[in-house]
């Protein structure tokens, strides 16, 4: 399995993690050879005639050896292949060609898997399946070469065929790389995924359901790292199904895409997230469980270098250098390698925070300055970008002037990253930055905006957990329901027993007692019928009114951590007024001689001016508390009039309906009001408008959403994400809506969002 997506195309980086070719992974062949041991089985096998038997024989040799040679088991494909095409065996041709094709693709050496392809294609074409096949791993091969217009090529060649087979699971795969061909056409790639996840889900071999699937959680939900966490999770019981276990177990027995390997790469995708999220208990239990299926059964593969890099970072975010550092020499020994040579952007990353930890800051900034990005931000997997690493310990070091340049870059780029590890980590070292320049306001601004970051994603933590230990108490109330059951039916069968017992010695009495006691025992299993038919109704009774209960104390929990959220993020200003207190202080005791008197005043006068509009910016931060306490229209206006009152622009407001919006839910007016804030932030911030209006109206099926300015308007229709509408974007087709963007013929830009309710 490949953990190096730094280096392939941007769309299908993650995708790599689906393509796991068996000579690098597969830990079920019962041999391991040395070179000298593989090439003479080798030498052995060739002398025999092709047969079925021997060909699988070579399978698994080339398989066996291909754990810890590779170059050998490609010395031996080679040879066979030429074998083979000469007895004209277009199976096993084929088998051979795509299974060295995938090896190649796994390891990134793209050219030479595009060749081996191209060979494939013409092995198999007019065969069908077979040719099928090939059109799909060829899909996924410019995916993640980023070569589009081969890729678009081939999507359409593929479809075609697939459709008129009716070939369902290729046909998946082929519509869920074609969703990923295009990441920013977000209804294009919910439509292109949700028809891959409908074919795939009728199939009784879920690879292609998984495949679509995980990609949906993995790229379709990429800026929403909660909802990713969820489905990640419920992929899981997904990933335990049979038909994704086929590695395959040999070489010869499966030559389409396979999502081999289901369940390390969840659990290396609910890792990162939860680094993303900062939960790092979490991580490292997911950590964990990667390590003990990917790692453990075969400690030398040839990717386990790569994942040993991943522990050790996982492990110095949880602080535990000691075992961080186990890993990370492991993982230098593996590569065998001079270390400024090794390929793997998350080593230096881990190897950077243990010098750190050390307090060796120049070792520090050596490793993490070897990926960093000239332009700014690194590409990859790894979660935190790793120039903040850098940044960070530039500023230890008193290299303010490169610092301030990368942080300068990331205070624009954290638009779908703020509430995530990356805004997490960019306010507390910009913070750390701030003060070690003297910047005390701004220090004090980065700090607030820190600790309001972290609450949030510390609430989202303690959420999780508290849904986590409600699910394994309805595990436990089921496993007591069930005891209790089995003992209510041995003390029935105990009791039975002995009434038989009791029966036949009263039967030889008469059989006038005989047709008593029947009668008896038929009345009294009659009423113990309906004695347990009462227990059970009351059971049940009991046992929803129960979860009920559960629930609500989970919600009430829930209400009383959002608002002592609220207290604490307005408390936090007491150190911003700390610091005014300090000033006026020092004035006071130096008196009218203090010559810096008046500047310590006016400083003052700026931090008590932040303290109130930091106190005023928290207060509508705090959105669902704000509309939950004065309903969703008094939220929209009280927005609107504090722009209006900003002076910036003349906003016009009008709101129709939303009187009564008890039969929404919390969540979906939150996501409504989100939307709002950043279509009016996207009008302050690019429009350079004098005037703009905003309408909210409540239909009876939808709600719709138009705003337009006066401004500069649109220079480029076909590219406006990056005015910072992804996010928008994104909401709207989760809220299963529509959005139009238009530049108006007088100037300016007109914004129209349609969300179809549904009840």
């Amino acid at each position: 399995m490949s953990l190096r997506p730094e280096m392939s195309g941007p769309h299908f980086a993650r995708l790599i993690l689906l393509c796991l070719f068996v000579l690098v992974t597969n830990p079920v062949s019962s041999e391991t050879y040395t070179p000298q041991q593989g090439r003479a089985a080798w030498k052995e096998l060739k002398k025999k005639p092709v047969t079925e038997e021997s060909f699988r024989e070579v399978c698994d040799l080339i398989q066996d050896i291909g754990k810890n040679n590779l170059d050998i088991s490609y010395e031996i494909l080679a040879e066979y292949l030429a074998t083979i095409q000469k007895l004209g065996d277009k199976r096993k041709a084929h088998i051979i060609l795509m299974s060295w094709a995938k090896a190649k693709e796994s390891l990134h050496f793209f050219e030479e898997a595009e060749k081996l392809y191209a060979k494939a294609r013409a092995n198999a074409k007019g065969t069908g399946q077979m040719y099928r096949e090939t059109l799909a791993l060829t899909v996924l091969l410019y995916g993640e070469w980023s070569n589009s217009d081969s890729s678009k090529k081939y999507v359409a060649l593929g479809e075609r065929e697939c459709l008129l087979a009716k070939d369902k699971e290729n046909l998946s795969f082929i519509y869920t790389f074609k969703a990923l061909s295009n990441p920013a056409d977000t209804s294009f790639m919910h439509q292109y995924l949700n028809r891959a996840i409908a074919l795939g889900a009728g199939l009784k071999d879920k690879n292609a359901l998984f495949t679509a699937r995980y990609n949906y959680a993995n790229i379709f939900l990429q800026y929403n790292p909660q909802k990713q966490v969820v489905e990640f999770e419920s992929l899981l019981e997904l990933a335990q199904d049979s038909s994704l276990y086929r590695f395959p177990r040999k070489l010869y027995e499966r030559t389409a895409f396979t999502f081999r390997n289901p369940r390390p790469s969840v659990y290396y995708q609910l890792m990162q997230l939860n680094l993303l999220l900062t939960d790092f208990e979490s991580a490292g239990k997911f950590a964990e469980l990667f390590y003990n299926v990917s790692i453990k059964p075969n400690p030398n593969a040839a990717q386990a270098a790569y994942f040993n890099a991943e522990m050790s970072l996982v492990k110095s975010c949880q602080q535990d250098y000691a075992t961080a550092a186990e890993f990370l020499d492991r993982s230098r020994k593996q590569f065998n390698l001079p270390e400024d040579k090794i390929p793997y952007v998350s080593y230096f990353i881990a190897a950077g925070l243990l010098a750190e930890h050390r307090k060796e800051y120049a070792k520090a900034e050596e490793y993490f300055k070897k990926f960093a990005s000239a332009d700014g931000y690194s590409k990859g997997f790894h979660v935190l970008p790793l120039e903040l690493y850098y940044a960070h310990i530039l500023t230890l070091n008193k290299k303010y002037d490169q610092a301030e340049k990368i942080f300068n870059f990331f205070s624009g780029a954290l638009v779908n990253k703020k509430y995530s590890a990356t805004g997490y980590y960019y306010n507390y070292f910009k913070a750390e930055f701030l003060k070690a320049k003297g910047d005390y306001p701004g220090y004090m601004q980065s700090l607030e905006t820190f600790y309001a970051i972290k609450d949030s994603l510390t609430n989202l933590n303690k959420y999780r957990a508290i849904q986590e230990v409600l699910a394994k108490v309805r595990i436990k109330d089921k496993e007591q329901q069930i005891t209790k059951l089995n003992e209510e039916s041995a003390y029935r069968d105990r009791e039975i027993r002995k009434e038989r017992i009791f029966y036949s010695v009263v039967i030889g009495l008469s059989v006038l007692a005989i047709g008593l006691l029947i009668l008896n025992s038929r009345n009294r299993m009659i009423r113990n019928r309906q004695k347990e038919a009462l227990q059970q109704s009351e059971m049940e009774r009991m046992d929803k009114q129960r979860h009920i209960d559960l629930m609500e104390g989970v919600m009430e929990a829930g209400e009383k951590e959002r608002r002592k959220i609220a207290d604490q993020l307005h408390d936090e200003v007491s150190s911003m007024l700390a610091l005014a207190s300090l000033s006026v202080s020092s004035t006071l005791e130096k008196g009218r001689s203090d010559e810096q008197g008046e500047q310590k005043l006016h400083k003052t006068q700026e931090i008590l001016s932040s303290v109130s509009s930091t106190i005023r910016d928290l207060s509508h931060q705090l959105n669902p508390l704000v509309i939950e306490r004065y309903g969703f229209r008094k939220a929209v206006l009280d927005s609107a009039e504090i722009i209006n009152l900003s002076g910036k622009i003349t906003l016009e407001t009008v709101v129709v309906g939303f009187e009564d919006t008890g039969s929404y839910n919390l969540p979906f007016l939150n996501d409504l009001y989100r939307i709002i804030q950043e279509l009016l932030h996207n009008v302050l911030k690019h429009a350079e408008a004098t005037e703009a209006s905003l309408e909210v109206i409540e239909h009876t099926d939808m709600v719709s959403i138009i705003v337009e300015d006066n401004g500069v308007g649109l220079r480029d229709l076909s590219h406006v994400d990056g005015q910072g509408l992804s996010t928008i974007r994104s909401r709207v087709a989760y809220l299963n809506g529509k959005m139009e963007i238009s530049n108006k013929q007088d100037g300016g830009v007109l914004v129209v969002i349609e969300i179809y309710l549904v009840k």
